[in-house]
């Protein structure tokens, strides 16, 4: 009997985040929902000049479920098969790659030609005239 083990159960699932500086979470995180919750906030305090003029305290609400709404919409999101963080890892690696293409992590340039052949010497296309 053969037995193997295999490890895609840790595979399966997204990293998550349960304490940030010390402080638990009220629910693990993955790092997508993080700069979700994070950006979403950051972007709703830049701009409350225009939004913050709801009546009573529905500022409030908008200000704290805009980001707990963004932070859940992309808890299951995917991108060809990957989360959006290594969606974007994969497209920032992509444009910052060498255009001509690399080798052992440098830029390979294209050699010159070289004219194989057994023909005569001289430029390609070039007559030979006989002497005299």
């Amino acid at each position: 009997m053969l037995q193997c083990r295999t490890y895609t159960h840790a595979r399966r699932f997204p990293i998550v985040i349960g304490r940030i500086g010390g402080y638990a979470l009220p629910t693990p995180l993955t790092p997508t929902q993080v700069v979700a919750l994070v950006g979403v906030a950051a972007i709703e305090l830049s701009t409350r000049h225009v939004w913050a003029r709801l009546p009573g305290a529905l500022d409030l609400v908008v200000a704290l479920l805009l980001p707990v709404a963004a932070a859940w919409a992309v808890r299951h999101a995917v991108v060809e098969g990957r989360s959006p963080m290594r969606f974007a890892v994969g497209v920032l690696t992509y444009l910052l790659r060498p255009r001509r293409g690399s080798r052992a992590g440098r830029p390979v340039r294209p050699t010159r030609p070289v004219l194989i052949g057994a023909g005569p010497v001289g430029r390609p296309g070039q007559r030979r005239v006989p002497a005299g």
